[in-house]
This record gives C-alpha cells, structure tokens and sequence, in this order.
C-alpha cells in the first residue's frame, strides 16, 4: 500500500474485499466510488483508460466460461453499436449492466488513474534502490521516466481528491505527502531515488513555465493537466531546502464553478449571504486559513450574481475557475499588473459586482473599501483566525475604523470539516436524562476505505455589519468579549450553532465536534 488512505476508527467495518458487482448494483443510490470498487486489473487490461472513457463503459470483470473469456463491464447502455465496439476493441464477448452515465465516468477515473497498484508500480521503478541511470535523460524530457511517473502521481492524486501533493526532499531521497479531506497522508514506501526527484522538480517546473537553473530561490507558477480527459488546473510552489528543492502542487478543482445552494453553508448564515447579495455596494469579506474554502464560495455568489445580469470582475492571483462570459482579471506582479494597480483599473470597467482575490496590504484593503463605498458590491478574502478579528486585522493593515466599518456588510469565516460518509455512518440515541436525541457516529466501510468519512463540509461563523447597531459595536468595543457583550441579538452566528446545525443534520459527529472546539480555543 503506498498511501495509509484509511484511518483507525473506533467501530471499523469489518469488508477485507471488495464487494460483489450484484451486491453493488443491486441499490437505487451506488457511487461512482462503489462502482470502482468491482473493478478488477485483469479486466481493465482489455480496455485502455482512453478507451472506456471514449465508449463510456468500465470492465468489472472476467467471466471464464465453456465458450472461453467473457468482458463483463459496465455501461449506460446496451444498444448493439456499444457492444459491437466493446467487442471490437477488447476481442472478446461483452455482457453489459447498465449504470448512470455521470457514475461510470467517476468510477472509470478512480478504477484507472486511483490505482494504488499502478501508482506502487511507479515508485518501485524509481525507489532508492534504482542505480543512477548511466546517461540520463533531459530533466525537461516530455516523454521521459519523469514525466511518466508525474503524470500517474497526478492523476492517482487528483481523482483520490487530494488537495496538494507535497514532494518533499529527504536525506535519502525524496517522499510523497497527499492532503484528502483535511488529513495529510504519507507515502508508506521508501523513498524514491534522489537523482530521480532533480528529474521530476525540473519537469514540473517545465510544465509550471519556471527556470529551471534557479534552485536557491522559491518559486510559484501553474499549469494544466489532462486528467480523464478534463483539463485540471494546478498551483505550484518550490522552495529550497537543506535536501533539495521541496514541491507542493495544489489542485485548483475543475472548470465549474460551484453552485452557491451545493455548498452546504448553514441556513441562518445562508440568509444573511443573500441579504448581502441583494445590495448595490458594501464589501462581504470572507476570512479563515489557506485551504478553508474560500475562494469555492465567493465563486458560488459570483455565478449566482452573474446569472442575475449582474456585471461581475474579478481580479484574482491566480484565476482558479474560468467562467465563461465574465471579465477576470489574472495578476502579473512581475509585469507590473499587482492587487492595487489592477483593481483601479477594474474600477473603470464599469463592474457592479467586485471580487477580489486577496486583501493583502494597506493599499489593497483601502482600493477595496472604497470600492465597497462607492457603488460596487464587493467581494473578497482575507486572512485572518476568527470573523470577530477582521476589524482588527485590517487595523494591523493600517486602515482605521473609521474607514473600515461603514462600508463591511457581512464577514463569513470559515471551515471544512471531514464529512460522515452517508454509506456507512452509525446511527445512536443519547438518552440523556430529560430527553433523547438522535446523532450519528463513523464507522468504515470500502465506499470510504474505511475512513468514515467521505468529503468535507463547510462550517461557518458569521458576524452579520448591516445594522447601525452592530457597527456601533464595533466602533466601541476594544476586545472580542466587549464586541460579543455590544451585538444586537442576531448579528453573530458562532462555531457553536453551525456545528450543531450539522450535528443534528447527521453530516459530522459528537467526536468531531469536541475536536474543533478544543482546536479552536
């Protein structure tokens, strides 16, 4: 195994195989991560992954009867031309179950490019083990060991859900960290050869249009990949170490934007969202930690904004989701094109609705404010721990209260959470004395490879401006206790009720709930 892409659970599921194609078939509600879980390696050796992406159809399995080999595969139909080309291409007899079309892409992803074994395969050829190659190949060789071995890093990562990969030097070598749903999984294996990961920085940095001479300086750039046939789009940043040059590749997700209801924000805090939506001018700042989400939701208002006629610019660093019809403006620092320089010329664009990727700086925040001021409704991120702090980060900025206040209509900070996989989540009353209630508790199962958990779930704290009485409160209080004290009724929504809104929804549990309560204190 060369990922653990399991956890220990306190009430694991006891599957040690993957369960028969019936078994799966059989429900009104499989996955395509179920589905996946039929396929076998001896099958899909008859059908290419170009090949069952093209006929749409993924091989389960072998059938060896009286006649001889019969490719049992699955498919969204079972007309006479997709089993005349199915035999066509595999040379055997096709029996085929049918399944929805959008399942069968998924799973064909995970069957083929998930393959823990195909993946296995790659870092044994290139383990510590390997003896340096003679003459080696160009580090920037587009058909080379390097870029065979980082094409199936990426795409095992990319249809597992990985968020980054991290390719991290080490004395002997170099070693594989992968991010899914929050967790950092480690390669279990040896390290894979050390000459061989000057190979795979360069390539990648060929691939992210980075100089590939300039070891001793970090570097970030992007590039697109084609992973089951869809383009994905990726950030990638190197930075020099005591053992070489450490890699990390962040996924940016897919070329559709999220739709603002799929997300799973809490109703009370979903309200306000929109309440802020229907204004012409003000700023909604969206707050939390790198990889919290929030760029996924500015998106999700952006294209709800859009649909409405809205026009909508953003400038963003990089552009993560292109969406087509709406000005986005990527920046270029290098060229001149900083946050300040490009969203004044945004302004002239004549936009009703700004997004801004990054508050980064003074000048940034003040553009931005602004902006907010003057008849744009705006959107934009900023780092910061709590939504309680915005003002005072952006006082750390250097924008006084006086400037800040008026104009922030809503701060959203937010989480993401692992989410109770719905195939196998525990069901429990708490009899507590005086009433009973119904939660639930992970479990394990092969949908979840025995995590418990299948996703995330976004968790938010909101602190609701739009009242004059809230932006008192801010002017007067000198600490979050006194703020909390001066808020009218309403205008804070805390950790504490998003977490029981998902608690009661049975999307997280009691355990969870402790865990990012005691990280957050």
């Amino acid at each position: 195994m060369v990922f653990d892409l399991s956890r220990t659970t306190e009430n694991p599921g006891t599957a040690t195989h993957p369960p028969a194609t019936s078994e799966i078939l059989s429900g009104s509600d499989f996955t395509a991560r179920d589905l996946s879980l039929c396929s076998t390696e001896e099958a899909r050796s008859f059908l290419s992954c170009a090949e069952a992406i093209t006929v749409s159809a993924l091989p389960l399995a072998l059938i060896r009867g009286a006649r001889g080999l019969t490719l049992h595969v699955a498919a969204p139909d079972v007309s006479p031309d997709t089993l005349a080309t199915l035999r066509f291409i595999s040379g055997l007899d096709v029996t085929v179950t049918e399944a929805p079309k959008e399942i069968i892409r998924g799973a064909i992803s995970l069957a083929y490019l998930g393959s823990e074994e195909r993946l296995g395969r790659e870092l044994n050829r290139v383990s510590v083990s390997a003896d340096p190659p003679r003459e080696p190949s160009p580090e920037f060789a587009p058909s080379g060991d390097a870029a065979h071995f980082i094409t199936a890093l990426l795409e095992f990562a990319a249809v597992r859900g990985a968020s980054d990969l991290h390719l991290v030097p080490v004395a002997n070598g170099a070693v594989i960290k992968m991010r899914v749903n929050g967790d950092l999984l480690v390669q279990r294996e040896k390290p894979y050869a050390k000459h061989f990961h000057d190979q795979v920085v360069s390539r990648l940095k060929v691939l992210a249009s980075l100089d590939i001479s300039s070891k001793l300086v970090p570097h970030d750039g992007s590039f697109s990949i084609l992973i089951a046939g869809e383009a994905r789009h990726a950030r990638i940043s190197t930075l020099p170490t005591v053992h070489g040059e450490s890699i990390v590749v962040r996924f940016l997700g897919n070329q559709t934007a999220p739709d603002l209801k799929t997300l799973g924000m809490e109703p009370e805090a979903l309200r306000l969202l929109r309440r802020v939506m229907e204004r012409t001018e003000g700023i909604a700042l969206f707050t939390g930690p790198t990889g919290s989400g929030k760029t996924t939701t500015m998106y999700g208002v952006i294209l709800e904004l859009d649909r409405r006629g809205s026009n909508v610019v953003t400038v963003e660093d990089p552009v993560e989701t292109q969406i087509s019809g709406m000005v986005q403006v990527q920046l270029a620092v290098e060229q001149g094109l900083d946050y300040p320089r490009a969203i004044r010329s945004v302004l002239r664009h004549d936009p009703d609705v700004l997004l801004i990727g990054e508050i980064r700086d003074a000048i940034s925040a003040s553009i931005a404010l602004d902006a907010a001021s003057t008849g744009h409704l705006t959107f934009a991120s900023l780092h910061v721990g709590s939504a309680l702090h915005a003002i005072s980060r952006l006082e750390i900025l250097g924008v006084p209260r006086a400037r800040s206040v008026p104009p922030i209509a809503l701060v959203i900070n937010q989480r993401l959470i692992p989410r109770l996989c719905v195939s196998c989540k525990e069901r429990f009353e708490d009899k507590a004395p005086g009433h009973q209630r119904i939660f639930y508790r992970r479990r394990g199962c092969e949908a979840c490879r025995h995590t418990g958990y299948d996703g995330r779930i976004l968790v938010t704290e909101v602190l609701d401006l739009q009242s004059q009485r809230a932006k008192d409160a801010c002017y007067r209080a000198q600490t979050t206790t006194e703020l909390l004290e001066l808020l009218p009724s309403g205008s804070y929504l805390s950790w504490t009720e998003a977490l029981q809104y998902h608690l009661a929804a049975g999307n997280i549990s009691i355990e969870q709930v402790d865990q990012f309560i005691g990280s957050e204190l």
